[in-house]
């Protein structure tokens, strides 16, 4: 946290097929999934998309902490992970999962540094408060955004949009920063 609030992190873009990133990530979780078969994890294959250029190990932490939340507030079901275009020059990341829920009035707040949502689940499962806060800085390092549609009892979606390729200016507005 410290080191984005100095621009003291970088930004390593390169060109990357999802499929390779969404391998990865179905890797990381397989040991966690398979211990626990109340939670199925579903890597949706995407519609035909271009290859990415941006900083894959960014976008890959942001999806990580999404799976992750996903799986740990959801005692059992499912969480999905897609991506589609959301225009002619952005891609739409979304973990959705069939867990607790949040409750609409906590929405607004999620993305800010050191905020948790307060439920007996969550109190168990206390974190820093700081994953959802990175993803958002991430996001915006690489041009893009985040949200999040969720209510109790229903699970969550939460999705970065970015673009399909890091341009140059982002890269230097990034740097100025």
């Amino acid at each position: 946290l410290a080191k984005i609030e100095a621009g003291r992190i970088t930004i390593s873009p390169g060109w990357f097929d999802l499929m390779d990133l969404f391998a990865a990530l179905r890797g990381m979780f397989r040991p966690l999934v398979e211990s626990n078969q109340r939670i199925e994890l579903v890597f949706e294959d995407p519609p035909p998309l271009p290859m990415l250029y941006t900083d894959d190990k960014k976008l890959a932490q942001i999806l990580r902490n999404y799976i992750s939340n996903a799986i740990k507030f959801t005692p059992e079901g499912q969480v999905v992970v897609s991506a589609k275009m959301e225009s002619d020059v952005e891609v739409r990341f979304t973990v959705r999962d069939t867990g607790i829920g949040i409750a609409p009035e906590l929405l607004p707040a999620l993305f800010e540094d050191f905020v948790q949502v307060d439920s007996p689940l969550q109190k168990r499962l206390r974190g820093t408060g700081l994953g959802l806060s990175l993803c958002k800085r991430f996001a915006e390092l690489l041009g893009g955004r985040v949200a999040v549609e969720s209510l109790p009892g229903s699970g969550s979606a939460f999705h970065v949009v970015l673009p399909v390729a890091l341009n140059e200016a982002t890269e230097a507005a990034h740097a100025a920063l």
